[in-house]
Formats: C-alpha cells, structure tokens, sequence
C-alpha cells in the first residue's frame, strides 16, 4: 500500500489503531461464509437436479420415438406366422432389455 496516493491514510490508520473485537469478528466471518457454502449447495444441487430431470426427458422422448418405430415392425411380425411371433416376441424382449438397461446405467450416476 502506497500511502503516497493518499496522504490521508496513514493518519487514518493510526487514528484507528484500535483492534476490531476479534469474537465478534470471527463470529460475522463464520456465520457469513456458512450461508454462502449452505446458498452454494444448495444452488448446486438445484442444478444437479436439473439436468437429471432434463436428461431424463430427452431419454424419455427418444425412447417413445424409438418404440413407435420398434412397435411398427414389430406388430406385422406378430401377425404373419409362427415363425413371426417368436421373433416379434424376441425383439420386443431385447427391447425391454436394452430399456432395463438404460435405466439402471441412468441411475447408477445418482
């Protein structure tokens, strides 16, 4: 600090030369910084939340696109032979499998 900058300063400070109440002081300090840390996470976990619901929506959406389509090559599968049902039955298996699977790798990051 450069008390050439302002004169004033040095007799400023040792007008002042009095200590702060050191309790009252680390006690301001603690409570202040507590409520920004607990405000922080706070945000933090809103946001977490966030992108955990927005996530889940896109999942969502692309896993309704991709049923559609699955159910419309599917369903004639179903309808043709015997042949058909098994393996119209086994791709909708695989299909619940794949989702199963999906969903457990979604919630493992939580």
């Amino acid at each position: 600090m450069n008390d050439e900058l302002d004169p004033g300063l040095r007799r400023l400070f040792a007008s002042t030369a009095e200590h702060p109440a050191d309790e009252a002081f680390v006690s301001a300090v603690t409570t202040r910084t507590s409520r920004e840390r607990l405000i922080g996470s706070i945000a933090r976990g809103m946001a977490a939340q966030l992108a955990f619901t927005l996530g889940l929506g896109a999942l969502a959406a692309v896993v309704g696109v991709v049923l559609d389509q699955s159910a419309k090559m599917i369903a004639p599968l179903l309808n043709a032979s015997l042949l058909g049902l098994a393996t119209g039955l086994g791709l909708a298996v695989a299909g619940l499998v794949c989702f199963r699977l999906l969903a457990l790798l979604a919630t493992a990051g939580r």
